[in-house]
């Protein structure tokens, strides 16, 4: 093979002559040509104009289906009517206030009506913010420093929990230059799905833990559930400790009703939420036990942790959650987890069939295809799984380019045949670009 890692990537690019002039706009006034760095692709991204159910539409036209929703947050799909509508009239009722609105209290009756360990609720704006005030309100609780996390897990864009050094190889990590040493040596590292390898190192550091912080199906690390047993031994040394139980469930609250670690076998005294109960909107929410939360609890006194923030809250932000939240079913749960397996079943089939070293991993309705090491003629390393989304964007469909995808609400068995349709000539692409 003589073709380079450059050139195969830019050889499947779609040709978008309005995103790339964006692009070049957007390079004048952001680092990069980026606000965010999980949609940053090269030579340039695809922008988005507009999107109505299971699709997309870009600045010059183009529909695709979307099996990606905004990295799984929008689980009804895009410009969902109830949603729109729910909105539309908050908004018009005001956009924010100083005081509280009676939506945040419907919301966190929803809420707490789905686990029996949410017993109370506390909103911010994004997933991320919600992970720095669960760990923070575990070390309120227990008066202790330190955290422990999986390895190579992501839990968002804060200090304590982007560490991931272990050397475990993870297939994405998620390090942020500069963290400082009084940071990183209070956060303990964890492997997955080992229960004696984790135990050992919990228990080095046991009388310190304020909390075990886990994603129970982290899709930073291949998308596959933390076994029972794990789980098991997380909850038992938590419960012999006095450390709590995080549970990040900011991505996996869509796998059942009641969440992904009550779907696993266990259960939580924290769970942070967000992406499929927003609606669309920016919201974060950490759920929890009574006793753990009453340290955000300003009816007494000073708090043992003050929580405040201008959009926590937000009456427009609440008014789409509690529509998307009710729009979330049981029933439409199961039926897009039957989809969801459709179309691990069907990408399985082809990878056997075309390829060798090619996964596809996943739960409910998320999926993700993970592919082998590979390098072009010149030793340098080639993301197959980059050049297969961006094959997928030519045909029609969207992924994220780790091979990230799922299922919403608003697609049936023929957005999924299509999707299935599409990956077949899109491996076949890969395939024949590598030759």
């Amino acid at each position: 093979m003589t073709t380079s890692a450059h050139e195969l990537s830019d050889a499947l690019i779609p040709d978008s002559t309005r995103s790339r002039q964006l692009y070049q706009r957007a390079r004048e006034v952001m680092p990069g040509g980026n606000s965010r760095t999980a949609v940053f692709t090269t030579p340039y991204p695809v922008y988005v104009r507009s999107g109505r159910g299971a699709r997309v539409v870009d600045v010059d036209g183009n529909e695709r289906l979307d099996f990606l929703n905004n990295s799984t947050a929008l689980i009804h799909g895009h410009a969902h009517p109830r949603i729109v509508e729910a909105v539309a009239q908050a908004a018009a009722r005001g956009t924010s206030f100083g005081m509280p609105t009676e939506v945040e209290v419907a919301f966190a009756e929803a809420l707490c009506a789905r686990n029996e360990t949410f017993e109370h609720v506390r909103f911010t704006s994004t997933g991320t913010e919600a992970v720095m005030m669960a760990v923070q309100a575990a070390r309120a609780h227990t008066l202790r420093p330190k955290i422990a996390k999986i390895a190579g897990a992501y839990h968002g864009a804060y200090d304590s929990v982007a560490i991931n050094n272990d050397g475990s190889g993870s297939l994405i990590t998620h390090a942020t230059r500069g963290i400082p040493e009084g940071v990183s040596r209070n956060t303990v590292v964890i492997p997955f799905n080992d229960p004696e390898g984790a135990l050992a190192v919990l228990r080095e550091h046991a009388d310190e833990l304020a909390c075990v912080l886990i994603d129970p199906v982290p899709w930073r690390i291949g998308l596959v559930a933390a076994s029972a047993e794990y789980l098991a031994a997380l909850r038992s040394f938590c419960d012999e400790t006095g450390a709590v139980f995080i549970s990040d469930e900011v991505g996996s609250f869509r796998i059942d009703w009641q969440g992904a670690v009550a779907r696993l076998g266990s259960a939580a005294d924290i769970t942070v939420l967000g992406k499929v109960i927003a609606g669309g909107m920016p919201i974060g929410a950490v759920a929890g036990r009574r006793e753990v939360m009453a340290v955000f609890d300003p009816s007494n006194g000073s708090p043992a942790l003050p929580h405040s923030g201008s959009y926590n809250a937000n009456p427009v932000s609440m008014s789409a959650g509690l529509a998307s939240l009710d729009l979330l079913t049981r029933e439409e749960m199961r039926r897009i987890n039957d989809l969801g397996e459709s179309v691990r079943r069907g990408m399985s089939d082809i990878l056997a069939a075309r390829t060798e070293g090619w996964t596809v991993n996943g739960y409910g309705s998320l999926f993700r295809v993970l592919g082998p090491a590979a390098t072009d003629a010149s030793g340098n390393r080639v993301n197959l799984v980059n050049l297969l989304s961006r094959a997928l964007l030519r045909r029609g469909v969207h992924i994220g380019d780790s091979g990230l995808g799922c299922v919403s609400t608003a697609m049936g068995t023929a957005e999924v045949d299509s999707y299935v349709e599409a990956f077949e000539g899109a491996v076949d692409d890969v395939v024949a670009a590598r030759r």
